[in-house]
């Protein structure tokens, strides 16, 4: 069984896709760009990016400490 934070983590990665998603149908396509969905997808990637910062400076201080 998967852990609550997971499902959790894994919903809002889906989320995340789909505003990608829906910007990019909104910019090449005739569809409209809903509201928020440009915010959705740069807090997302910024999420992402501070998450994945963390991991390499977690890594890396492990190796040092070692």
């Amino acid at each position: 069984m998967t852990s609550p934070s997971k499902r959790i983590a894994v919903g809002l990665y889906a989320l995340w896709l789909l505003a990608v998603v829906l910007l990019l149908a909104g910019r090449y396509t005739g569809l409209p760009v809903l509201p928020g969905v440009h915010l959705g997808v740069v807090v997302g990637a910024s999420v992402f990016f501070l998450v994945g910062a963390g991991e390499l400076l977690r890594d890396g201080y492990r190796r040092v400490a070692d």
